[in-house]
């Protein structure tokens, strides 16, 4: 029998990050930024490695700068690239993060021809690797720009799910209406969302934009499926879990915000590393929400993200009393 790949593969958008504050722009200074493997599954895949699960990273970059660049982060992380596509001709992705007074981050993204993360043919894909995975992951954000991405994923998802692999897909659309979106967008994570274990999104823009209703919960409950848990997340407020017909509410952590930046990237991989634990889902997105509380009180170029460590801020941070 062929060997199992057995390791966690995320699917999708990578690109560089680079992250500027809005007061030293306003200040007239020398500017000090830091760059960062970035992009919604970029993210997530980064803070995988950090918390020490065997992950791959599974997208295409360019053979340029910011391409090298994402390739030695993954390196550096702990990351296989074994499925990661680099293609002299296409452009990776720098995003600019600007970071406001409050920590919101306000986001550019450049170049937008000839996007790399937008070109995964499945042709060049290792399907036995899919097969064979602890897990699969991606992000709705991978599938908003056209390309050959967004007939690929809901494939490789479906494969995957017929194989009895978990799989996790963040709604990630970062908006409340879909007529914001290209339609073959939203028709490319309808198409994935049948193979989809594990569901996460913001609740009061995503969910609601698949599903408007005057309460929130009823767009989330719109996505209720048998062996599908859904988390919402709701920022300072908490998160939702509808797992096994019920519905609980949970508080976030009391931090001071000093930068949201992949926050929600870091609640995926929390999440995913405590299931590969073991964990139940409870236990689990509870370690998600303090990997991500950890996320945004801090703004240091290599913070450590080590599972003691947030295993320790778990201990020593309260939670929201009026979450």
């Amino acid at each position: 029998m062929p060997e199992k790949f057995n390791k966690a593969i995320v699917v999708g958008d990578a690109c560089m990050d680079v992250h500027l504050h809005i007061s030293d722009i306003l200040a007239d200074v020398q500017i000090p930024y830091r760059t960062s493997l970035g992009g919604t599954c970029g993210g997530s895949v980064a803070m995988l490695g950090r918390l020490g699960v065997p992950t791959a990273f599974l997208g295409t970059i360019g053979n340029d700068y910011a391409g090298r660049f994402i390739l030695e982060q993954l390196k550096k992380n702990g990351i296989d690239t074994s499925l990661t596509i680099i293609r002299d001709e296409l452009n990776t992705i720098m995003v600019y993060a600007f970071i406001d007074e409050e920590g919101e981050r306000h986001l550019w993204g450049f170049p937008r021809e000839d996007r790399a993360y937008t070109d995964l043919d499945l042709e060049r894909i290792d399907l036995q690797k899919i097969k064979t995975a602890s897990w699969l992951h991606t992000s709705g954000m991978s599938l908003l720009v056209e390309g050959s991405i967004r007939e690929s994923v809901p494939e490789l998802f479906r494969i995957a799910y017929e194989a009895g692999v978990p799989t996790s897909l963040d709604l990630n659309t970062r908006v409340n209406d879909l007529k914001l979106l290209d339609p073959e967008a939203v028709s490319a994570i309808r198409k994935t969302l049948p193979y989809v274990r594990y569901l996460t999104g913001s609740a009061k823009d995503e969910f609601y934009s698949f599903c408007p209703c005057d309460d929130w919960k009823d767009s989330v409950r719109h996505f209720k499926e048998e062996g599908r848990t859904i988390i919402a997340r709701m920022g300072k407020e908490g998160y939702m879990i509808i797992s096994d017909g019920e519905e609980k509410i949970f508080p976030s952590y009391e931090v001071e915000v000093k930068n949201t930046t992949g926050a929600g990237d870091c609640f995926n991989a929390g999440l995913i590393t405590g299931i590969l634990e073991g964990k139940d889902i409870y236990e689990a997105a509870k370690f998600a929400n303090a990997v991500s509380g950890y996320k945004i009180s801090r703004d240091e170029e290599e913070p450590d993200y080590s599972k003691e460590l947030i295993e320790h801020f778990m201990e020593t941070t309260a939670l929201r009393e009026n979450s």
